[in-house]
C-alpha cells in the first residue's frame, strides 16, 4: 500500500471508529456489528483505493498536452500569429500524436521526449525533450516585409516532470539544435486538471518562458542588412507568461473532440521589438481524434 492509500486508510479508520460506534436511540438497534476491525478495514481500503484511482487518473490527464488518459491520434487546425507579435493569425492544419511507451519515452502534441530517471512512485521524472519552433515568412507582415524569412528550428535539452496532488510541474531548458539562432530557452509550466469526468476533461495551464538574447534577436529582432541605417536591432533576454485551457470531449466509444485556447504575454524585450504589433498574442486549436 502506497503512502496516499495508507493516509487515506488511517483517516477513514479514525472516522469510522467515531461514527459507527453510536446506537440508534429511537429504535435501540445496536450498531456494534459495524465497529468490527474487518468491516472498518474493508471500508477504509475501498475508499482509499477509490481516492488513489481518481488521483492517478487526474495526474495522467495533467501529463498530456491533450487531456486524455490514454494514447491519442488526431488532426487539428491551429491559429497563431503569422510573425512574431503579429496582429494577424496564421491558420495551419497539423497531425496530433499523443503516445507513451510505458515509462520510457513519449510523444505529446508536437513534443517528444525520453525519461532517464524516475522515482519509485513515478512522481518525479528526469529526461530529455525535443520540440519544434516555427519560423515565419517575412512577407506575411508589413513590419517584417523585406527581411529574411525566419527558419523552422528544433529546441532540445533536459526536462523534469514533477507530479503533485495539486497538478503537474514541467521544467525544461532547451538549446537551438538547428543553429538558426543558437539561442536558449527555459520554461516552467504548471498544469492542473479542472474536470476529470469520463465524457469531458479540462485542464488549466500557466507557464513562464525565458528566452535569451540570441533567440529573441533572431525571431524578434532585425539584422544589420535588414535595416535602413545598417544597424542591427537586437532584442534582449526576457520572460513571457501564458495561461490557458485544454479540453477533450468524447464522442462514441473511441472518438473525441479536442481544443485549446491560451493567451501569451510577451516579455518586455519582445513587446518592444521593432516587429511586434501587440503585447498579447493568442493561440487556439480545434480538432478530432481517436483514443487508443
Amino acid at each position: 500500500m502506497g503512502p496516499r492509500e495508507a493516509k487515506a486508510t488511517t483517516a477513514v479508520k479514525a472516522i469510522g471508529d467515531r461514527v459507527v460506534s453510536c446506537k440508534h436511540s429511537d429504535s435501540g438497534y445496536d450498531m456494534t456489528l459495524f465497529q468490527t476491525p474487518i468491516f472498518c478495514t474493508l471500508v477504509a481500503c475501498l475508499l482509499a483505493t477509490s481516492v488513489a484511482m481518481a488521483q492517478s487518473t487526474a495526474e495522467k490527464q495533467a501529463q498530456q498536452a491533450i487531456p486524455s488518459a490514454s494514447n491519442f491520434f488526431g488532426l487539428g487546425v491551429g491559429a497563431f500569429p503569422k510573425t512574431s507579435g503579429s496582429g494577424d493569425l496564421r491558420i495551419m492544419a497539423l497531425p496530433v500524436v499523443q503516445y507513451s511507451w510505458g515509462n520510457v519515452a513519449y510523444v505529446s502534441g508536437l513534443k517528444a521526449g525520453a525519461w532517464a530517471f524516475r522515482s519509485k512512485d513515478s512522481s518525479l521524472r528526469i529526461g530529455l525533450y525535443a520540440e519544434p519552433r516555427f519560423g515565419y515568412n517575412a512577407s506575411d507582415s508589413v513590419r517584417t516585409a523585406g527581411m529574411a524569412d525566419r527558419e523552422f528550428g528544433i529546441d532540445a535539452g533536459p526536462s523534469v516532470r514533477w507530479s503533485t496532488p495539486a497538478g503537474v510541474i514541467n521544467l525544461e531548458y532547451g538549446f537551438d539544435m538547428t543553429g538558426r539562432s543558437n539561442g536558449q530557452v527555459a520554461q516552467m509550466q504548471f498544469i492542473r486538471p479542472l474536470i476529470t469526468g469520463q465524457g469531458f476533461r479540462l485542464n488549466g495551464l500557466a507557464a513562464a518562458t525565458w528566452q535569451n538574447s540570441a533567440m529573441n534577436s533572431y525571431y524578434w529582432g532585425m539584422q544589420a542588412s535588414e535595416t535602413t541605417d545598417g544597424l542591427a536591432r537586437n532584442v534582449g533576454a526576457g520572460v513571457g507568461f501564458s495561461a490557458g485551457i485544454t479540453g477533450l470531449y468524447t464522442v462514441g466509444n473511441s472518438g473525441a473532440l479536442f481544443f485549446g485556447v491560451s493567451v501569451n504575454r510577451l516579455s518586455d524585450a519582445q513587446a518592444n521589438s521593432p516587429i511586434a504589433e501587440r503585447s498579447y498574442t493568442p493561440l487556439m486549436y480545434l480538432g478530432y481524434g481517436w483514443r487508443m
